[in-house]
């Protein structure tokens, strides 16, 4: 049995028809009663099954979750079946989860489970089967079938005769090459999607939907899954990299987009790059005087008119607080990034209107060029004392690194 549980599905597949076939060939020989009742046995036996199979399968979620209502409503299929007396749906402690009683007597979910697999007594038909997700049982599936219906078929299967049976077991066989690939396919793709997707981290990977059964179904509630995982993904990597308030992209980007930068500037002789630091002007006052709701207004009309200027090939950042940055390249030259910081300051003295009160909007502006030879601290630093120089200056204006005595600062 180990190995049949180690071999691939098709190969499965192939050994239980080769079994089944072989089992009627054997049976032929024997009194058409005792085969009659046998196959009847084991045909009832297949198909109570298979419906457990399916019912393990499709419930699987639902037992995961706890939804017994759902749990409850994939038993209640079964009464199309109409052998079936009586179904029970166990936890993986073994406790009754749901159940449902087709036959008109009072019937009870038995206390004591069995290993999975169909078993014959007093006159019932009883399967156990396990409910598994992602390979661990995590509970089984109860069915119970009176025999009654064996008798009516007997009878059929003796009218039907020896000759027919044995047809009957030619044209299965002959069709089975074709009909378990249908069976097997999809599964195969499945677990090959699921793998590719643990491999490669992609959750943009799908897997095609070949059938429309429950294996179908299965296939689509993964996609689903995958699809949910996916953009999880993208929500946190929003989170890591954007800024909540702004939209704009925050320190961890910056520093990793700076140094991007700094390499392909670095890499390019011709290219210059500029670095212009800018803190709100006052902007402390305003939170203290009119509270932290008008003060994050501000910071994001603020963020929209540095955003609705800066040039298409420059990208502003929110680092924290009422601190902000942009990233120029290929800054052709000093008056290029004064043009920038001239219609910064130019865009932002237009008032600004917030619960009733007018606010005044400035900035003050700090900037660097560099060749790309620059590290990353030390560009961060020299941008951060034109800050402050034009701070010093007054405010609401820009002052730009090596404009006055300024001396580089080297790590």
């Amino acid at each position: 049995m180990t190995i049949f549980n180690n071999l691939s599905i098709k190969y499965k597949l192939i050994i239980v028809v080769l079994l089944t076939a072989t089992i009627g060939l054997t049976l032929s020989g024997a009194v058409s009663l005792s085969y009659a009742r046998i196959m009847q046995k084991e045909s009832l036996a297949e198909n109570m099954q298979i419906l457990a199979q399916v019912i393990a399968l499709r419930s699987a979620a639902a037992l995961s979750f706890g939804d017994t209502h759902n749990a409850l409503a994939n038993l209640e299929t079964l009464r199309a079946s109409k052998p079936i007396d009586l179904a029970c749906m166990y936890d993986v402690e073994g406790n009754e989860f749901v159940k449902a009683v087709m036959a008109a007597e009072n019937q009870r979910c038995p206390t004591q489970l069995q290993q999975d697999g169909e078993y014959f007594s007093d006159g019932y038909l009883e399967i156990f089967q396990s409910i598994r997700l992602n390979n661990i049982v995590i509970g089984t599936v109860y069915l119970r079938t009176g025999l009654d219906v064996l008798d009516q078929h007997l009878y059929q299967q003796i009218i039907l005769g020896f000759s027919v049976l044995i047809i009957s077991l030619i044209i299965s066989f002959a069709l089975t090459a074709r009909m378990q690939k249908k069976i097997y396919s999809p599964i195969i793709h499945l677990g090959a999607v699921a793998t590719e997707v643990m491999n490669h981290n992609n959750y943009s990977i799908r897997a095609p939907v070949e059938n429309n059964d429950e294996v179908g179904e299965t296939v689509r509630a993964f996609n689903d899954m995958l699809h949910e995982i996916e953009l999880d993904k993208k929500e946190l990597v929003h989170l890591a990299y954007y800024d909540h308030l702004t939209g704009l992209p925050n320190r961890r980007l910056f520093s990793e987009d700076l140094e991007i930068a700094l390499n392909e500037t670095a890499s390019d002789g011709d290219k210059k790059l500029a670095l212009i630091f800018m803190d709100v002007d006052r902007f402390k006052q305003v939170n203290d005087t009119l509270g932290h709701d008008i003060g994050d207004l501000l910071l994001k009309e603020f963020s929209k008119r540095i955003n609705a200027v800066i040039p298409e090939f420059s990208a502003a950042y929110r680092l924290g607080g009422d601190e902000f940055t942009v990233i120029v390249n290929n800054a052709v030259s000093e008056e290029n990034v004064e043009n920038i910081a001239d219609s910064i300051l130019s865009i932002l003295k237009t008032p600004l209107l917030v619960a009733g009160e007018v606010l005044t909007i400035s900035a003050s502006i700090g900037g660097v060029i560099t060749d790309g030879n620059d590290t990353l601290q030390t560009i961060m630093k020299n941008a951060d004392i034109a800050l402050y120089r034009a701070k010093d200056a007054g405010r609401s204006n820009y002052q730009l690194f090596g404009d006055s005595n300024d001396e580089p600062i080297w790590y």
